[in-house]
């Protein structure tokens, strides 16, 4: 049985061929981003459901997440994966993942939801299918960032900043003039020619806001709780890429992928405008933003 999503322009396929009941799915938001099926994914995941799970094959650490949430190990099998249950913190799923990331084989313990045994796409998702997409995206100069992304007449608007400076906040105060909210908490950020744009993504913030849509950016703002009134204040691209360094989700485990990443927004930073934006929540800060677009001019790098 064959479940595929498209997420920041890139085809998700996941391959369950012994037709074990989905457990929670579809699943909101998710079920915005279900496409149907392709002979040629952009990430192709074979999972087999089973217990137990088959031994790991030994191999060089590369990545340890959360104390053993997740691991990425090399070995000459190629890049092997293993989650825990964050419950049990014992092995939930095990994969082999091919060194470009786009082909997975993976194994996952069953499920039970309401007397029915099954299967969990999200234990797919979280991590192991978001590890892949985002060393692709990095490898392919793109960025996975921890903002809000909105489009508002036609032109995409990025706000990055740590969690609680208000991403969800200026998400609802556009919304309500009629802007397309596509997530308040991860967006995607890649080239398409000699344009940069931004696309949501199903993983959401306190919003809840997420539409599988893209734009081209307009601007990109690395954001703040105001003092007493609203301000803005164009970035370097050095200033800029700290920024959103600081906010980017980095395949730390991925010499190539850093690398190019590192490229992209370097690139982004040149062509894009880049502004620190202090705001109060106050619906007018719409405005404000809307009111300066006009100015949004490169200054000298």
């Amino acid at each position: 049985m064959d479940l595929t999503v498209r997420i920041g322009g890139y085809t998700v396929q996941i391959d369950e061929p012994d037709n074990h009941p989905r457990l929670t799915w579809p699943l909101r938001p998710f079920d915005g981003f279900l496409v149907p099926s392709t002979p040629s994914p952009d990430i192709r995941v074979d999972v087999t459901v089973v217990s137990p799970l088959p031994d790991p094959l030994p191999g060089k650490l590369l990545f340890d997440s959360a104390h053993g949430c997740w691991r990425l190990l090399e070995s000459d099998a190629g890049l092997l994966f293993e989650c825990l249950d964050p419950k049990m913190l014992q092995p939930r799923v095990r994969a082999h993942i091919a060194d470009d990331y786009r082909t997975v084989r993976a194994w996952m313990l069953p499920g039970l939801e309401d007397g029915q045994v099954g299967w969990s796409p999200m234990q797919l998702f979280n991590p192991l299918i978001e590890v892949c997409l985002l060393s692709l995206l990095s490898r392919d100069g793109g960025l996975l960032l921890h903002a809000a992304g909105l489009v508002l007449n036609e032109q995409g608007y990025v706000f990055t900043g740590a969690s609680g400076t208000g991403k969800s906040t200026l998400a609802e105060l556009f919304a309500h003039h009629g802007a397309a909210i596509l997530s308040d908490e991860r967006v995607i950020l890649r080239r398409q020619g000699p344009s940069f744009l931004l696309y949501g993504t199903p993983w959401v913030g306190s919003g809840q806001y997420a539409e599988n849509a893209s734009a081209p950016i307009a601007a990109l703002f690395g954001i703040s709780h105001g003092q007493e009134r609203h301000c803005l204040t164009p970035m370097k691209s050095s200033s800029a890429i700290t920024c959103v360094l600081q906010q980017a989700f980095l395949p730390h485990w991925d010499r190539a992928g850093l690398e190019a990443m590192l490229e992209f927004l370097a690139s982004l930073t040149r062509h894009i405008p880049c502004h620190g934006l202090s705001f109060l929540n106050q619906p007018d800060v719409v405005e404000f933003v809307c009111d300066h677009s006009s100015t949004f001019t490169q200054i000298s790098r």
